[in-house]
C-alpha cells in the first residue's frame, strides 16, 4: 500500500485536565513538545503537508510551528468553537483536506515514529492502530477478530460501569484513512454527525458505524509493543515522560517521586513494605464503607490512641498516632535540641535537625555492630540530651540485640540522656525483639514505629510514638495537627486486632522469603552479605564495583529498582546496595540481574526454591 503524504493533526483542545497555561499539543515530553515530535515523525513517514487544526492558543501553536517545520508545508484551520465542541467538529472543519489519504493524528498522542509505517503497510481502506487495553488509559476500545479487523468499536460513553474490558485494545488516536473511504464514507458521515447536532461528540462514532455496518473493513494495527501514550491529565503526563526518557533519566525521574513506583514497568525492591499483608478480606473490609470514609471527618487524637492501643497491646495514653513516622521525626527535629545520631541510620533523622545539633556515632565498619558502653560513653561526652537509633537498621538490615539496647537505655538513662529507638522493621525480626514491652521500666525510652512499613499500607501513612514519659509524650502530641490520620487509616486501626494471626503469619512469610534471598545474594562470588533481620538486605559490591553503576544497569538492562546507599553515613556507601525482600520469583530475577550485571555466575536454585 502506498504511504500518505497528508496528514491532519488536531490541536485545538484546551487541556484542563494538565491544568497548565501553555498550549496542550506544546507541553514537553522528554524534553520535546508533543506536536514537534508528532511532525518529525510524520516527516519522517514520508508526509509532506500536515494541516493543523487549532483553537486554544492558537497563535502560540502558529509561533512555535510555522508555515514550515522538519520539511513539512504547514497549513491552519482554525476552530471558532473549540471550549464548547469536541473533536469531531474540529475534524469537520479540516473536511475539504480529507481529498486524499490521510494520517488523522490527535494531537496530545506522543509516538514512537514506526507507527506510521506499520499503518501504511496494513491492507485497507481504512486503518487504526490499537494496543492491548491498560485499564489506567480512558477512551475509545475495540475488539479484533482473528484477522485483525475491527469487529466492535466501543466508546467511552457505551462503556459500562464495572464492564470487563480486559479482552479489547485502546485506540491510540493515530489513523490512516484512504481516499476511497474518506470519499464515499468518513466525510458524508461526518458531515451528517455535524448537520445533527454532534458538534460535541467524538469523531470516532464515524468510525464505529463503518464498522457496524460492514461497509468498509476497519483493520486493527497492534502497536502495543511502541511507545505511545495519550496526554489527558498530569499523571499521564508523568507516565509518557517515563517511557520516552532514556534510562538515566528514568531513575533520576523515580528517584524523585519517592514513591508511586508500581505505575511504572519495574519491579520495586527499593521501597519497603511487607508484601503479605494486608488481608483481601481487610481491603474488602476497607471498601465497603468508602463511601462515607471518604465523606466524614475522621475522629481525634484521643479515639485514635484508643484504636492504636487495642491493636498493639498499649495503654494509650503511652501513644501519639501520626500521618507516617516521618510526622513524628519532623516534630521530634523541632523538639530534641542536640542529639546523637547513631549512623548509618535512617537519612530522615539527619534531616531534620542542623548539622550544629548532629552528633555522630559511627557504627565501625565493616561489622556495623553496636557497642552500648561505647555509644552511651560517647553520647555523655558529646553532651547530648537524646541519642537516636534504628533497629533494626536501615541500610544494614541488621538488629542491635535486645539486651543490649535495654543496656543502652539504662546507661543513658542514669546520664540524663532519652533513647529514641526507630522500630519500624522489628517485626521481621524474630519475636520478642521489641523493646515496646519494657516502655514502663525505661522511662528514659522512646519507640517510633512506621506502620506503614510492616503493615503494607504505604498509602494510608501511619506510625505512632510510644512512651511512658506522659510529659514528652504530650509534648510531641502537642505539634500534630487536629485532624493529622485520614478516616481511611482510623478505619484500618478499628479493623487491625481482628487480623493479628494474619499479621503475623504475614512477617513469618517475609522472614522465610528474606532468608532465602540472603542464601541465594551469598552465592554471588565477590558479594558481602551482612545477615538480615529485616524486610531487606545489604550487600557490599566486590572490589571496584561502584553500587549506582550497578543501580543504573539493573535498572536499564532488567527493569528493576534498588537502592544504592551512597547517600547513608557511612565510610565507602557508594560500594553498597540495599535489597528488599519481594516474592521469591522476583527475588531469584534480582540476583540473576545482579549476577548478569557484576558478571559472575549464579547458582541454579536448590530444590524447592524458587525459579
Amino acid at each position: 500500500m502506498s504511504t500518505p503524504t497528508k496528514a491532519v493533526v488536531l490541536a485545538a483542545g484546551l487541556g484542563r485536565r494538565l491544568g497548565l497555561g501553555d498550549a496542550k499539543p506544546l507541553i514537553p515530553v522528554a524534553g520535546k513538545p508533543i506536536l514537534f515530535r508528532t511532525l518529525e515523525n510524520l516527516a519522517a513517514a514520508g508526509v509532506r503537508e500536515v494541516v493543523l487544526v487549532v483553537g486554544h492558543l492558537a497563535d502560540e501553536v502558529r509561533s512555535a510551528v510555522g508555515e514550515e517545520f522538519a520539511g513539512l508545508d504547514i497549513g491552519y484551520v482554525e476552530s471558532d468553537a473549540y471550549r464548547t465542541t469536541n473533536n469531531a467538529y474540529s475534524l469537520w472543519l479540516a473536511h475539504k483536506h480529507l481529498d486524499q489519504d490521510v494520517y488523522l493524528v490527535e494531537g496530545d498522542v506522543v509516538f514512537d515514529g514506526e507507527l506510521l509505517g506499520r499503518l501504511a503497510a496494513a491492507d485497507g481502506e481504512a486503518v487504526t492502530a490499537v494496543a492491548p487495553y491498560r485499564r489506567e488509559m480512558d477512551g475509545t476500545v475495540v475488539t479484533l477478530d482473528a484477522d485483525e479487523t475491527v469487529s466492535a468499536m466501543i466508546l467511552p460513553a457505551q462503556q459500562e460501569r464495572g464492564s470487563d474490558l480486559t479482552q479489547t485494545y485502546k485506540t491510540v488516536n493515530v489513523h490512516l484513512l484512504r481516499e476511497r473511504y474518506l470519499r464515499e464514507e468518513f466525510v458524508p458521515g461526518l458531515g451528517s454527525l455535524i448537520a445533527g447536532g454532534g458538534h460535541n461528540a467524538y469523531y470516532e462514532l464515524v468510525i464505529a458505524e463503518t464498522v457496524a455496518a460492514g461497509r468498509f473493513p476497519v483493520s486493527g494495527v497492534n502497536c502495543g509493543d511502541l511507545r505511545w501514550y495519550e496526554v489527558d491529565d498530569l499523571t499521564d503526563h508523568s507516565a509518557a515522560e517515563y517511557l520516552f526518557r532514556g534510562s538515566d533519566d528514568r531513575l533520576e525521574m523515580l528517584q524523585g517521586l519517592y514513591g508511586g513506583y508500581w505505575r511504572y514497568d519495574l519491579v520495586d525492591h527499593r521501597l519497603l513494605y511487607n508484601l503479605y499483608f494486608p488481608p483481601a478480606r481487610l481491603i474488602d473490609q476497607l471498601m465497603e464503607d468508602f463511601r462515607e470514609t471518604l465523606v466524614h471527618y475522621p475522629v481525634g487524637h484521643r479515639a485514635l490512641q484508643s484504636l492504636l492501643g487495642a491493636a498493639i497491646g498499649q495503654p494509650s495514653d503511652r501513644l501519639v498516632v501520626a500521618n507516617g513516622a516521618s510526622e513524628l521525626i519532623k516534630i521530634l527535629g523541632g523538639l530534641l535540641g542536640r542529639v546523637a545520631l547513631v549512623v548509618p541510620g535512617f537519612n530522615e533523622y539527619e534531616a531534620v535537625f542542623t548539622e550544629q545539633d548532629i552528633h555522630r556515632i559511627r557504627l565501625p565498619a565493616p561489622a556495623f555492630t553496636m557497642d552500648p558502653a561505647a555509644v552511651a560513653e560517647d553520647a555523655l561526652r558529646a553532651g547530648v540530651a537524646t541519642v537516636i537509633i534504628t533497629s533494626p537498621n536501615n541500610p544494614t538490615a541488621m538488629a542491635v540485640p535486645r539486651a543490649d539496647l535495654v543496656t543502652l537505655a539504662r546507661l543513658l538513662a542514669d546520664g540524663g540522656i532519652r533513647l529514641v529507638v526507630d522500630e519500624s522493621f522489628v517485626d521481621f525480626c524474630e519475636p520478642g525483639h521489641s523493646l515496646e514491652p519494657d516502655l514502663a521500666e525505661l522511662p528514659g525510652l522512646t519507640v517510633i514505629k512506621s506502620m506503614s512499613k510492616v503493615y503494607g499500607i504505604g498509602g494510608l501513612r501511619l506510625g505512632y510514638l510510644a512512651s511512658a514519659d506522659l510529659d514528652f509524650v504530650a509534648d510531641v502530641r502537642a505539634g500534630l495537627p487536629i485532624w493529622n490520620v485520614n478516616g481511611l487509616a482510623e478505619r484500618f486501626l478499628r479493623l487491625l486486632p481482628r487480623y493479628q494471626d494474619a499479621f503475623a503469619a504475614s512477617c513469618e512469610q517475609v522472614r522465610r522469603d528474606r532468608d532465602e534471598l540472603a542464601a541465594w545474594l551469598t552465592e554471588l562470588p565477590g558479594l558481602t552479605v551482612y545477615p538480615p533481620d529485616a524486610n531487606y538486605v545489604m550487600v557490599r559490591l566486590p572490589e571496584g564495583a561502584s553500587a549506582l553503576a550497578v543501580v543504573r544497569r539493573v535498572f536499564a538492562e532488567h527493569g528493576i529498582l534498588v537502592k544504592d546507599c551512597g547517600g547513608k553515613s557511612m565510610p565507602d556507601g557508594d560500594r553498597y546496595l540495599r535489597v528488599a525482600c519481594r516474592t521469591p520469583q522476583e527475588n531469584r530475577r534480582l540476583v540473576e540481574a545482579l549476577a548478569a550485571v557484576l558478571g559472575v555466575a549464579v547458582a541454579a536454585p536448590a530444590a524447592g526454591g524458587a525459579s
